[in-house]
């Protein structure tokens, strides 16, 4: 096979899915399918960060400064909608979501128009493409392409489950008990990934201007209601929150012991915010 876009690709899989997961591992480091040529879908989900920033706010094509903090893209839900507000339908449904990402203002900025045009320019992406998905355009292959990347993300995030022995397990059971019961995080932060897919308004500083879910419903009462974010690989993923201002874990769980809207207040002493934090931090 030869040199995909200046990538070198792989000899041609028996196995069509194995293909069509290389290529989208390359498509997501490409650039050049950005508005400026600048800007690939790891710029900002940065691998070794469990595909996640480490800005509180990512910048985007033209410099441009990004809406939101970047989210982990391992282990992510494929049946939640997707991005903050809940905007886009869940990976699982089709590839919605790529669209979306990389024709954002703020992200990649690309013109979806031109995006069969565009790969005409590599005929290395426009044969395989056409070949993998032969009854489908090459603009809509390429996004199916990297869903499937995605969609494998989210695979392997779910089975890399964080094994390392703990440092002091009595110190994370009692965490993951206050977790559980008396902290009550568990009421919104269940399940495999630790999110019911709720959107709650956190009362967050500086967010007046955030419409969160009420872009959406058109609803006043969702107004800065953002859905509850996935906690994993939560040591490789700081910043956190919505918009990233908080740089550490203790500094999430500061803004719960003076109140977090409607997720409530929590005012746990000294010792049990460290047992809390022992155990996010196996997550």
């Amino acid at each position: 096979m030869a040199l995909l876009g200046g990538f070198a690709a792989c000899r041609p899989h028996t196995n069509p899915d194995a293909e069509k997961l290389a290529l989208g591992s390359v498509l997501f480091e490409d650039e050049r399918f950005s508005a400026d040529g600048r800007v690939s879908c790891a710029s900002c989900h940065r691998p070794e960060h469990a595909f996640a920033d480490t800005l509180p706010l990512s910048v985007g094509a033209f410099a441009r400064q990004t809406r939101r903090n970047t989210p982990t893209l391992w282990g992510l839900p494929t049946n939640l909608p997707l991005m903050a507000d809940g905007g886009v339908p869940p990976l699982q449904i089709g590839s919605l979501a790529v669209l979306a990402a990389i024709t954002a203002h703020g992200d990649m900025a690309f013109d979806p128009r031109s995006l069969n045009q565009k790969l005409k320019a590599y005929p290395g992406y426009h044969e395989l493409l056409t070949r993998l998905y032969p009854s489908t355009d090459p603009a809509s292959a390429y996004l199916l392409t990297l869903q499937r990347y995605l969609l494998e993300l989210s695979e392997q995030g779910r089975q890399d489950l964080n094994t390392a022995p703990p440092n002091n397990p009595t110190l994370i059971a009692r965490g993951r008990s206050l977790f559980e019961g008396e902290a009550a995080c568990i009421r919104c932060h269940n399940g495999e990934a630790k999110s019911d897919g709720g959107y709650y308004n956190l009362n967050l500083p500086n967010r007046m201007n955030e419409l969160g879910r009420a872009a959406v419903t058109l609803k006043e009462e969702d107004r800065g209601r953002l859905r509850t974010p996935v906690l994993r690989n939560l040591q490789k993923t700081a910043p956190y929150f919505h918009d990233g201002q908080a740089a550490t874990l203790r500094d999430v769980l500061e803004h719960y012991q003076k109140g977090a809207g409607e997720a409530g207040r929590w005012q746990g002493d000294s010792m049990e915010v460290e047992a809390v934090l022992a155990y996010l931090q196996t997550l």
